[in-house]
């Protein structure tokens, strides 16, 4: 019997995160030239910049695989697939959200919303244990924050 035929695949997640990564370090490397070609000013983010572009055109060919036919995911594991990129989206909006709602409702607030929402999408059905962990992880953060930086948050109950 002849090998299972062999299809090329790209894992699209991998794909869009390395293109994040090089562009993020194409910019602020852009930006570092703009504001001065001197020495000093380009002494470790030129070699750091060219380092990170090498590393991920290195790892840029792991992206494209080649997977035997029969080893393809079914119509439920993509949707399964899909459902995994709907929740990490949904986290990244509630992170947007609570980005822009620290000072309109208070960083205690906000950060117990973000705690109990990501909880919930990541899987936790139990009330009590997203209720809990919220108020503990709130406090030690709000507390914890205030010792170490000397920035006034606007808080609403604590």
């Amino acid at each position: 019997m002849g090998e299972p035929s062999q299809r090329r695949v790209v894992i699209w997640g991998h794909l869009l995160l390395l293109c994040v990564i090089a562009a993020v370090i194409l910019a602020y490397w852009l930006d570092a030239r703009g504001t001065s070609l001197k020495t000093n000013n380009l002494l470790l983010v030129q070699p750091a910049a060219i380092l990170g572009l090498v590393l991920v055109a290195l790892v840029l060919p792991q992206v494209f695989r080649k997977t035997a036919v029969q080893d393809l995911p079914d119509a439920a594991h993509r949707r399964q697939e899909v459902l995994k990129v709907a929740r990490v989206a949904l986290l990244a909006g509630a992170f947007g959200i609570f980005v822009f709602s620290l000072e309109t409702i208070g960083f205690d607030i906000a950060t117990f919303i973000f705690v109990a929402v990501g909880l919930y999408l990541c899987g936790e059905k139990r009330l009590w244990v997203i209720g809990v962990y919220s108020v503990i992880f709130t406090v030690l953060v709000v507390y914890g924050y205030q010792a170490l930086v000397p920035y006034p948050f606007p808080l609403t109950v604590l």
